[in-house]
């Protein structure tokens, strides 16, 4: 019961953060491309990260769990340990803030959907069991395919041959499923640094936005990943501890410095914001300047604390099309008569998205509000397509490609907003 209120105070604080078929368990994962994941250990001469003096009465449910980099140029994928598919019990039919109606993972069997005015408003996934009845219109399977398209043409890229393939994409979040089929085999490192080992919904959800084969960006890229716990739990409320964080961009440099010139990571996505007095600020921001001086872009809730953007994420309708620019709006929690066209900012597609649901190597998950920990590993995948088409592309020549694309969209509540043009950017960088 321990585990489970603490995993349940880390999903929520990671989600308030960012707001502005199936496997059986123990089943082995899909092999990586390059061969199959090998669990290993760091040598005993190297220093693991201690945690142990935090003021936290939960601290040991937090693993540190590192793999030799020596052993990274042998081919295979390293994972410091395998998880096995994780599914939310117990729950109910209901209403639920962020996720409205939510019906993920339950026998929604009973309920009577014509109640509800708004179809956008059922957050479900694979496990959902449905009435005999549904809405006219509403086909789960459907919605779910459809959804999965990662918008505004993004797909045609793909057929063009932009899928980031070979090019590194770090992700820093919590628990991952690591069986799930939209990502296992792009899955070259993961480990643990200050994280629960479970499996967690956001993990799965921002990789396979990301990097995953039918839902991602860039279907092809190398994915590391480190599952984090970036809080304390004192007196049952979660307190934010950026350090931890900083100690995970610098893992990554540190990977980073063992991968060959063709292959390193590009960019790291991390589905949170920072403010300046938070505790391990000035760590991250430092953090981050390592990474930069590697050539590494770090993207988070708050990128415009540390580069000249400011990164937004749109809603979209179920139905909508993902690749029409006029069907993305702002997100409903905010002023829908606002504009996002300053020269800074920068808008790619947020909600209604399909994504890797923790529950089995086959299961799917969606929700229409999203929030910015979508928006973030989507644009750090259109970044691993960019360096595919120029690899010889910085952080800053990407983030002025891509405020110099876009394209203004005005919604018909009002407002203008400037959206990115992946094929504009691309046609850029390879015309």
């Amino acid at each position: 019961m321990k585990k489970k209120a603490v995993a349940l105070l880390l999903a929520l604080s990671l989600l308030v953060s960012a707001l502005p078929g199936c496997a059986p368990a123990g089943e082995e994962p899909p092999a990586a491309t390059t061969g199959a994941p090998v669990e290993s250990e760091p040598p005993a001469s190297r220093e693991p990260l201690d945690y142990s003096g935090h003021d936290d009465p939960h601290e040991a449910d937090y693993v540190t769990k590192l793999i030799d980099l020596d052993a990274l140029g042998d081919g295979k994928a390293h994972w410091a340990m395998e998880t096995d598919p994780w599914e939310m019990s117990g729950k109910t039919p209901g209403w639920s803030g962020v996720f409205k109606y939510d019906l993920r993972s339950c026998d929604a069997s009973g309920e009577d959907l014509s109640v509800i005015s708004d179809l956008n408003d059922i957050s479900f996934n694979s496990r959902t069991v449905w009435p005999d009845v549904l809405p006219e219109g509403f086909s789960p399977k459907e919605i779910l395919e459809f959804n999965k398209n990662p918008g505004l043409s993004v797909r045609d890229l793909h057929r063009q041959g932009f899928t980031g393939k070979g090019v590194g994409v770090a992700i820093i979040d919590q628990g991952l499923y690591t069986g799930h089929e939209e990502y296992a085999e792009n899955l070259k490192t993961y480990e643990l640094i200050h994280g629960a080992p479970e499996p967690r919904m956001h993990g799965p959800a921002v990789a396979s936005i990301a990097v995953g084969k039918t839902v991602g960006v860039a279907p092809e890229a190398d994915l590391y990943y480190i599952n984090t716990f970036h809080s304390h739990v004192v007196n049952g409320v979660s307190e934010g501890d950026s350090s931890i964080v900083a100690d995970c961009i610098l893992r990554v440099c540190e990977i980073n410095q063992h991968l060959p010139p063709e292959g390193k990571i590009r960019v790291i996505s991390i589905s949170l914001g920072f403010v300046e007095d938070d505790p391990g600020f000035e760590e991250v921001k430092d953090a981050i300047r390592q990474a930069d001086e590697q050539g590494i872009l770090v993207l988070s809730v708050s990128t415009e604390r540390f580069y000249p953007l400011e990164l937004r994420g749109l809603s979209r309708g179920y139905f909508d099309d993902p690749d029409d620019p006029a069907s993305y709006r702002i997100a409903y929690w905010l002023d829908q008569r606002a504009s996002y066209i300053s020269p800074s900012k920068v808008c790619v597609p947020m909600g209604s998205r399909t994504y890797a649901a923790t529950s089995g190597a086959h299961d799917y998950e969606l929700s229409y509000s999203g929030g910015m920990s979508w928006a973030v590993p989507w644009l750090a995948g259109f970044y691993a397509l960019c360096c595919q088409a120029k690899p010889e592309i910085t952080p800053a020549e990407f983030i002025e490609l891509i405020k110099d694309t876009v394209q203004v969209v005005q919604p018909p509540s009002g407002g203008k907003l400037n959206v990115i043009d992946p094929k504009a950017a691309i046609a850029r960088l390879t015309g």
